[in-house]
């Protein structure tokens, strides 16, 4: 059975380990002649001060423009270490990354999601969580988690 690959997505959040998995991202979209697609989730609640997520406060525009801004600079950062001939699309969502993922790679028909691990060790990730594992765990498709 011969395994093919069309597209591949790569979830990006600005950290080295997100760009290490994108080039393993290249690699394989070179050897399968895939489409990369390059997405950033932007946690809303990080953006924000803790009192404004304490009550009903109103949220100025400004603060949708700041996130907007940041994904704009991660994806623009991302898309400088494709090289010619691989074939990119660019996607913002906003939510929570664990979750929006594997939701994301399914609704758009992705094959493989290569994902960066932070790194986090045993006792961080039982306390913390962590978005590779979260993934791993519920994509319908193939994972592939970069140390």
């Amino acid at each position: 059975m011969a395994i093919r690959y069309s597209k591949i997505l790569a979830p990006i959040d600005g950290s080295q380990n997100s760009f290490t998995a994108l080039a393993h991202a290249v690699q394989m979209a070179k050897s399968f002649n895939a489409e990369i697609g390059i997405l950033h989730v932007a946690i809303l609640m990080q953006q924000l001060p803790i009192a404004t997520q304490l009550s009903d406060v109103y949220l100025p525009e400004s603060i949708l423009t700041h996130i907007q801004d940041f994904s704009d600079t991660v994806l623009k950062q991302a898309v400088k270490q494709i090289p010619d001939g691989i074939r990119v699309r660019t996607y913002c969502e906003i939510g929570s990354p664990a979750i929006v993922i594997p939701e994301f790679a399914e609704k758009n028909n992705y094959d493989m999601i290569v994902i960066g691990s932070r790194g986090l060790g045993i006792i961080k990730g039982l306390f913390m969580g962590s978005v590779s594992n979260y993934v791993v765990n519920h994509a319908k498709c193939p994972v592939l988690v970069v140390k």
